[in-house]
Order: structure tokens, then C-alpha cells, then sequence
């Protein structure tokens, strides 16, 4: 059973993170499970004084949230309640529900912005073994994923992102595009880095989709990516969070949390140890 977990935490972007979501269960197949954490399990909703007033209850705004979008996903949507710390808990869920994906926003406007906002969101996603899409406020969630950029750096890790991305990608019939980055203008350096774009390309070739590939030296690996994404447009960006075994860390750290809190653009990301299957996919 295909199954998608959602963080709601009731704001803005974690309802944008919901509608992002639909879009991915409606081309897979899935169900939905909407998770929100609280620090004290009594499901009364926190409001500011001269709020207007909404509902009194946690699982009321759950049935309002489903209800307001069930003409755009006719599929099964279950939530749930948990208490403790939400990067865990989502990890949780996600490994308890045998979910293929976990989608959250990167960040909250509400009352429990600091469980999302800059290295919250980063927690889900460094905690996580399933993958996890986040989402930043601004982005159209109901947007077809037609281009999705891979950046390939020189560690043996940056390819294991490829099978699940790009059965994701097959899914919408996306473009791929392989960014080849050298953090150093170096022989060794390259040759790492033009081996795994070459097994990169033979992996998008494989699955039938368009390939288009652009290579750059730079200095930070995650400006340049963002920077390529738009330039090309893309709807998504595929990384790896941990390449614990690398010579140079390119994407742990400081670089997998920019990504997370910079880019516009939203952005799938893998744990290295992890060797995602793509069985959810097929």
C-alpha cells in the first residue's frame, strides 16, 4: 500500500506542504497520512489574544483541512495526533506507515513555528530513512513536476539518489537534469566527478527520459544549485544528506540545511546509509 506522510502543523506551508502532497499521491497512487505534533496531547488549538476565533479542537481542523480539499484528492486521507518532538516523530510515522515519502514545509507561521522553522525542518529531514520532500512558502504546489536537477558531486554516495528520483520523475514524465559540480579544479576531483555523472547518465538514458547535462567548477555547492534550478526552471531538487565516508561532505551539515531553508524550489533529500528502494514506485 502506497502511503504518503504529510507534517501539519496548521499553517500556511504546512497546508502548501498538504496540497504538494495531493499532487504526489494522485500521480502515485497513495493514501495520505497528516501527523501533527504537540508538546502536551489535550488537542486544544493555541490562539493569540484578538485571533478570530477557529476551532476549538485539533481534530476539528483536521476535518476542516480535509474537507476543504477533498475535490482535489478523492483518495484516503488519515491523521493522527502524537506528542514528543516532531522531527521524531514524522521519522516515526513515516517508518511505522511503511510510507514511500514524507512531505513537510520548511517553514511555520503559526504558533508552533519553532518546530519548523531553519534546523526544525533540517531535523526531519536528517532524521527521516524515508525520503523527504520540503517545501518552502511561495512555491505553487499544484504545478506539474516537469524538470527535475540532480547536482552530482566526486563522493560514491551522490548516485544513490538516482533510482528513487528517477522513478519519481518517471512518474510525471519529468526532464532530468544532471549537474555535474566540481568544489575543486582539480584532475582528481574531476575524474570522481565525471564518473558519476557518466553512471548518472546512463541511468537517466536507461529510464527513458530526457537528459539534459551541465557541468560547473564553484565554491558552494548549494548556491550553485539553487542557481541552475532556476535558470532552468526546475521543479524539483534531488540530494543526498549524509556522505558520512566522503573525502569532502559537499551536502552534510551546513549544506543540506541551506538547501533546505534557501531554496525556492522544492527538495527531495536522501540519506546516504539509507540505499533507498523504489518499490513504493513501481
Amino acid at each position: 500500500m502506497n502511503r504518503i506522510v504529510t507534517g501539519i502543523d496548521f499553517s500556511k506551508t504546512s497546508v502548501l506542504a498538504f496540497r504538494y502532497a495531493i499532487k504526489l499521491a494522485q500521480k502515485t497512487d497513495s493514501e495520505l497520512l497528516l501527523v501533527n505534533v504537540q508538546k502536551h496531547l489535550d488537542y486544544e488549538v493555541p490562539q493569540k489574544a484578538g485571533e478570530p476565533r477557529r476551532p476549538d479542537t485539533v481534530v476539528e481542523q483536521f476535518e476542516n483541512l480535509v474537507s476543504t480539499h477533498r475535490g482535489d484528492f478523492k483518495g484516503n486521507i488519515e491523521y493522527t495526533v502524537k506528542k514528543g518532538r516532531i522531527h521524531e516523530e514524522i521519522a516515526n510515522q513515516a517508518r511505522y506507515a511503511d510510507a514511500w515519502i514524507v512531505v513537510v514545509g520548511a517553514h511555520g507561521l503559526s504558533g508552533f513555528e519553532e518546530f519548523w522553522m531553519g534546523t526544525h525542518s533540517y531535523r526531519i529531514v536528517s532524521t527521516s530513512e524515508t525520503p523527504v520532500i520540503t517545501v518552502r512558502l511561495g512555491f505553487d504546489a499544484g504545478r506539474p513536476l516537469k524538470a527535475v536537477v540532480i547536482p552530482i558531486d566526486n563522493t560514491l554516495e551522490t548516485t544513490q539518489k538516482l533510482p528513487f528520483t528517477l522513478d519519481l520523475a518517471t512518474k510525471f514524465n519529468a526532464d532530468v537534469f544532471v549537474l555535474s559540480l566540481y568544489s575543486e579544479n582539480t584532475r582528481a576531483v574531476k575524474d570522481r566527478v565525471n564518473s558519476n555523472a557518466d553512471a548518472a547518465h546512463r541511468f537517466v538514458r536507461e529510464a527513458g527520459l530526457r537528459l539534459v547535462t551541465h557541468s560547473e567548477v564553484c565554491e558552494n555547492i548549494t548556491s550553485s544549485t539553487i542557481e541552475y534550478a532556476k535558470n532552468v526552471d526546475a521543479d524539483l531538487i534531488s540530494i543526498m544528506t549524509e556522505q558520512e565516508y566522503a573525502p569532502r561532505n559537499i551536502f552534510l551539515g551546513p549544506y543540506a540545511q541551506q538547501m533546505v531553508n534557501h531554496s525556492p524550489i522544492p527538495v527531495l533529500s536522501m540519506r546516504g546509509k539509507t540505499l533507498v528502494q523504489s518499490k513504493h514506485l513501481i
